[in-house]
């Protein structure tokens, strides 16, 4: 397979269960995490490919509400790891124009100064404390 599906187990405790290389792997960690709080507040949640052909984590929806675009980042310390989460969520907003877009990473550090207009950006545990809504 080109693109395998990822694997998300129930608890991100497990990850070293699946993938065997031994690296710490934080942003698989994240990602599980938002998946399962998005689950527990029960949103429909699919991943979403940009017309761009660039992907975003998280399509969450919840009838009557807004849907939220998700993309998690452990780490923005590098300025082509900004850009690369941020070209993601920029270009999916032609499909899903009036979706909140959301780009959540692990702490404060390196947040940027600057992103595109109607792209919230915070670290996760800010949004798993506001809860839904």
């Amino acid at each position: 397979m080109v693109n395998p599906r990822k694997a998300f187990p129930v608890d991100s405790g497990l990850i070293p269960v699946f993938d065997r290389t031994g690296r710490a792997n934080m942003g698989h960690a994240l990602e599980t995490v938002v998946l399962v709080e998005l689950e527990r507040r029960r949103m429909e949640v699919t991943c979403v490919r940009t017309p761009g052909g660039y992907e975003v984590d998280f399509l969450a929806r919840r009838p009557g509400e807004r849907p939220e675009l998700i993309q998690v980042c452990a780490g923005l310390g590098s300025p082509e790891v900004l850009e690369r989460e941020l070209r993601a969520i920029v270009d999916v907003a032609t499909t899903h124009p009036n979706a909140v877009r959301r780009l959540l990473t692990l702490t404060r550090d390196a947040m940027p100064d600057e992103v595109p207009r109607n792209v919230i950006v915070q670290p996760a545990y800010e949004w798993l404390l506001q809860g839904p809504g």
